[in-house]
């Protein structure tokens, strides 16, 4: 029997589960460097690759950090806010960029950074918030966005399981559809550290859709991931490795992002539906690599077969190579040369009590 799938939830137009095509976020996150020129340029480039969905953070400075914040093990900077403060995006941009997604036909998604944001997103128009991880444990965050109607992909670096029930429970009671992303919140994520059987312990733990956001230095996560059973997959795009971007340690680019969505798309057909049959593809082998039962001798009418008449080869004609005997003390009706397979009219309504030499 298989297992459960987890429910679905939809984002846009499309669906996100354990059966469908991999939903690819293109995380824009602060790779715009505060320019609105280069946050469409990532837009266009993240369709072009073939990304499901845009992702912004959305931010005020002076809303996020307290003054004489320490940076963290990745970012070197002197004051926190005046690092933030360069990626702030105001409304109009936000729009701007909210209408060169749907000109792509993608799904738009954001990070609000406070609550604020929320109110701010609401009238841009997202299709669904993320929660990152460090925000895993504000409820009221989470009430907020939930409060909206709008899907909630929660992301659980640093988290326990724990915690992660309790975010993904406040956000249901709040009434939104919820979706996790199994994150490590290094950046970026040492080789050996990427935990990916957490998507399946997720998974079975909370029965909602669940996938990877990729901090790791290149895209060998993702078909891994796939195969824990990831449905989503976030990434941070860069439009080249080296144009400065603060996350580019972490990002991918234009060119990566696509051939990532189609080793996706591949691995996607290789993990199938996970039902034990015969496949299509292997069906054409089957009978010539199974046995039939065969005459190990050349045999005449009105001889009693012998378990030493009877050979078990390929490939699987006439009698079943299980129905052995069933056939063993039967009197044949007809000549049968070596090597020729027994078939059912071979099987007698009275066996004989001796065999014929």
């Amino acid at each position: 029997m298989l297992r459960d799938v987890p429910e679905l939830i939809v984002i846009g137009t499309r669906r996100v589960g354990a059966r469908e095509p991999l939903f690819v976020i293109a995380e824009i996150g602060l790779n715009h460097g505060g320019s609105l020129d280069r946050a469409l340029q990532l837009v266009d480039a993240a369709a072009d690759a073939g990304a499901s969905a845009v992702k912004l953070q959305t931010l005020f400075a002076n809303s996020l950090v307290a003054p004489g914040a320490p940076a963290p093990a990745h970012v070197d900077a002197a004051s926190m806010r005046d690092f933030f403060a360069t990626f702030e995006l105001d409304e109009e941009a936000h729009h701007t960029i909210a209408a060169r997604v749907r000109q792509h036909g993608l799904a738009l998604m954001a990070t609000p950074l406070c609550e604020s944001a929320v109110d701010m997103l609401e009238r841009v128009g997202v299709d669904a918030y993320k929660i990152a991880s460090g925000d895993l444990t504000w409820d009221r965050l989470i009430r907020r966005c939930a409060q909206t109607g709008k899907p909630l992909v929660i992301s659980t670096g640093m988290a326990s399981l724990a915690e992660v029930g309790r975010a993904a429970a406040c956000a249901r009671l709040g009434g939104a559809a919820v979706a996790l992303l199994h994150c490590v919140s290094a950046y970026p994520v040492p080789h050996g550290s990427e935990n990916l059987r957490a998507i399946a312990t997720l998974s079975d733990a909370f029965r909602l859709p669940v996938g990877l956001s990729d901090h790791g230095d290149d895209g060998f996560a993702m078909p891994l991931a796939m195969a824990m059973g990831a449905s989503l997959y976030e990434r941070h795009l860069v439009l080249s490795p080296d144009d400065g971007s603060i996350d580019a340690a972490v990002s991918s680019t234009p060119a990566e992002l696509a051939e990532a969505i189609r080793i996706a798309a591949r691995a996607q057909r290789a993990l199938g539906t996970g039902e034990k049959v015969c496949l299509p593809a292997e069906a054409v082998n089957q009978r010539g690599s199974r046995r039939g039962l065969y005459a190990a001798r050349s045999l005449a009418m009105g001889d009693i077969v012998g378990s030493a008449d009877v050979v078990a080869l390929r490939p699987a004609v006439g009698l079943d190579v299980n129905r052995v005997n069933e056939l063993v003390g039967s009197r044949l009706e007809r000549d049968l040369e070596e090597g020729m397979p027994f078939l059912e009219r071979d099987l007698s309504a009275q066996k004989g009590l001796t065999r014929v030499a």
